[in-house]
């Protein structure tokens, strides 16, 4: 508690200084004493002398004789007066006791409002110590995001050197595709004649017996009326036709599906990109047979 609050509280615990009431004149006069019945004798005369005449002294002012009250009714007044203190010693008694009845109150009073002054000065204080914590807490996170734009500006940053660098790298591979597609056709031409010339050198490797039954079947073909008049190298998958005695060509190819046994236009003849017949004027290569409800080929 405060010096201020103990002082007041000190000021009303002391009992209020009451003054004395003022005495009341009593309600009834006292009673008047009355004068005696008999005057006294008058005193002797003194002789007569014989003086001249002197002036006539003044007569002094009559006095009022005072009343003297009697015994009883002394009595009476004290008595009467007595009653009147009780009376008034009674209702201060009874102020009295209302006065500290209201002192105990306001004691009481006083002591819960110290009470809570307290309660709320501890709250107070509680309150203080979660406001800093929550502003620590706050400084921290506005740290943290002070923290995380910084980064996430430096990840954006990244993010656009890794795309401007993978469209440099698209440009690059497609600068390259282009660049691959004349060497990638350049190789196929050169596995072309890899392959030729490795035909040629397993031709040129055959036995000389060999050789002069080959050129008997090249001299047959130029005879035949479908020969085209190229030269053909290797072994020709084309149909064979055989000659009739009027001359004519008749084809013995079969056009039959060995897996599922269709004819007709079921089968197509396409180029077996996997066989050269000749590479004069250009690449020729071998034919083969597809059938379209299977999927063979042969």
């Amino acid at each position: 508690m405060s010096e201020e609050n103990e002082d007041e509280y000190e000021e009303k615990r002391k009992p209020p200084i009451t003054r004395p009431p003022s005495m009341p004149p009593p309600s009834t006069p006292p009673p008047s004493i009355p004068p005696p019945a008999t005057p006294p004798s008058p005193m002797p005369s003194a002789p007569k002398m014989d003086v001249g005449p002197r002036p006539a002294a003044p007569s002094p002012a009559p006095r009022p004789t005072p009343s003297i009250p009697s015994t009883a009714s002394q009595v009476d007044t004290s008595t009467y007066q007595i009653e009147q203190k009780n009376k008034e010693i009674n209702q201060l008694k009874n102020k009295l006791t209302e006065l500290n009845s209201q002192t105990s109150n306001l004691n009481n009073l006083l002591l819960e409002k110290d009470n809570q002054i307290n309660q709320l000065t501890t709250q107070l204080t509680s309150l203080k110590s979660s406001a800093e914590n929550y502003q620590n807490q706050l400084n921290q996170l506005n740290n943290d995001k002070v923290q995380l734009q910084s980064q996430n500006q430096a990840l954006q940053n990244q993010v656009q050197q890794i795309q401007q660098e993978f469209q440099e790298a698209q440009q690059q591979t497609m600068a390259l595709q282009q660049q691959i597609t004349p060497l990638q056709q350049k190789v196929a031409q050169l596995q072309e004649e890899l392959s030729y010339k490795d035909r040629r050198i397993q031709e040129l490797k055959e036995p000389k017996a060999v050789m002069p039954s080959t050129l008997a079947q090249q001299s047959t073909a130029s005879q035949t009326p479908g020969f085209s008049g190229t030269p053909s190298y290797g072994t020709s998958t084309g149909p064979s036709f055989d000659t009739t005695a009027s001359g004519a060509a008749v084809s013995t190819d079969r056009r039959t599906c060995p897996n599922c046994g269709a004819s007709g236009f079921a089968i197509k003849e396409v180029e077996d990109k996997t066989k050269i017949v000749s590479y004069i004027p250009k690449p020729i290569y071998a034919k083969k047979k597809i059938c379209t409800k299977c999927g063979y080929e042969f």
